[in-house]
């Protein structure tokens, strides 16, 4: 993540449960209101974050509650998003993540959320899942 003494931060600390997607998507509102930030930015930054979200919900902890935190940053010429996660450890490839076919009920979120940014990347350390996700800014303010 960029380290711009501009940036600001919004962090969300939590443990995952049926309220998490709606304190996620508060948190995006909250940054989006401090700031400018145009529309071709918000929606897609905004639908990976929540994609993320959903995925350590679902599979981090297998649907059972897993302490969890999100950091937000605003920068002028991008946005950045990182999860931390005490779950089990994401079994996924990201150089081979593609959408499924047009039937499937599910696996779209990753590649969804890898097309709406420009970084996305996950690493395991000391038993953390950490996801840094990242999109330039179409028009930096």
């Amino acid at each position: 993540m960029a380290t711009d003494a501009g940036a600001r931060t919004w962090t969300l600390t939590t443990v995952t449960g049926a309220d998490t997607l709606t304190d996620v998507h508060a948190l995006i509102e909250e940054m989006m209101s401090a700031g400018r930030v145009e529309d071709a930015d918000r929606f897609p930054f905004e639908i990976a974050v929540a994609e993320i979200a959903a995925n350590i919900i679902e599979h981090a902890a297998l649907g059972q509650p897993v302490p969890m935190s999100l950091r937000l940053r605003a920068l002028p010429e991008r946005l950045e998003a990182e999860f931390t996660d005490e779950g089990r450890p994401a079994r996924v490839d990201l150089g081979t993540v593609e959408l499924p076919d047009a039937l499937a009920e599910r696996g779209r979120g990753l590649a969804i959320a890898m097309a709406a940014l420009d970084e996305l990347s996950y690493r395991r350390q000391g038993g953390i899942n950490r996801w840094i996700l990242a999109r330039e800014r179409v028009e930096p303010t």
